[in-house]
């Protein structure tokens, strides 16, 4: 299935956890002079508008990042999360995780980009060759990675391009999970690329839907089990921000919550939160995470 599209849930709650991991994961690599590659799975367009139709009908950007970004006294990881994301939403734009990756990186760094959906593999082509907006004055790269963008399977690329010449890096895996068959192919793929990329550092998103508790479970069991049987002293962190209680969440079927969207109903959260699971967790993360996490629940509260 190509039926998704991110503008709808852009700048939402799972962005801002997702995103501002991946910035604590970035300047974690940069802090070593040794160039590195990046692979992203499942890249999507890389920028979004906020006054699209489709995001205002959601509302998620404007309970998410818009909220976030009217507070103050915000922990580590959301202040630079929130540094970096400002000067798009001053255009009423959103930064995507390959928008994230370019901007960050550096010249003698590779960015790997892959993408199946027809619209969104152009709308990412044409967003990589944009001028990004000024960033926060404590940030010091000038030039852009190397890019490469591939119309392909991400599973497929990941295996086929890993491990990089470099062997420094990171990967980014953030399907859609619209298919059952994801968190299986999730656990597959990284059970299978860790084994010959063992110091790569993977970070894996999952959404938390009471309806997949089994198969999100087990995939997260396969992917520890898998790693821990490599190196039993492997850094793994596993990151999860609940916004809305499980219990009484009330869950919907992919084809209600779109059904919808097309009506006048006002849709019911289809998540009541998400997650991250990192192998090779840089210094710190999970500290700092833990902190953002409590933050953006007490805040909701």
């Amino acid at each position: 299935m190509l039926s998704y599209q991110h503008i709808f849930h852009a700048g939402n709650h799972a962005d801002i956890l997702k995103h501002s991991v991946l910035i604590y994961v970035l300047k974690s690599l940069n802090k070593k002079d040794k160039s590195y590659t990046f692979f992203d799975t499942h890249a999507a367009s890389g920028l979004y508008d906020l006054t699209d139709n489709r995001s205002l009908k959601t509302g998620e950007a404007e309970k998410g990042i818009l909220s976030l970004s009217a507070s103050e006294e915000l922990p580590l990881l959301l202040k630079e999360y929130l540094d970096f994301v400002k000067p798009y939403i001053t255009d009423s734009r959103y930064p995507g995780s390959p928008e994230i990756e370019r901007s960050l990186m550096r010249t003698g760094d590779t960015l790997i980009l892959s993408e199946l959906h027809p619209q969104e593999i152009e709308n990412l082509k044409e967003n990589m060759k944009k001028p990004r907006p000024v960033l926060p004055a404590h940030t010091e790269i000038t030039a852009f990675p190397s890019i490469q963008i591939h119309k392909r399977s991400g599973w497929e690329m990941l295996k086929a391009l890993t491990p990089p010449q470099t062997k420094r890096g990171a990967v980014l895996i953030d399907p859609s999970y619209e298919e059952a068959s994801d968190y299986k192919d999730a656990a597959d793929t990284i059970c299978t690329v860790h084994k010959k990329w063992s110091n790569g550092i993977i970070l894996l998103w999952y959404p938390l839907l009471a309806h997949r508790e089994n198969e999100i479970n087990s995939m997260l069991s396969q992917i520890t089990d898998s790693a821990r049987s490599l190196n039993p002293n492997i850094e793994i962190s596993n990151l999860q921000l609940q916004v809305f209680d499980k219990d009484a969440h009330k869950e919907v079927t992919l084809n209600e919550f779109r059904s919808q969207l097309q009506g006048d109903k006002k849709n019911p959260p289809r998540l009541y939160g998400s997650g991250i699971l990192v192998l090779n967790s840089p210094w710190k993360l999970e500290e700092e995470a833990d902190k953002a996490i409590r933050f953006i629940c007490h805040s909701r509260t």
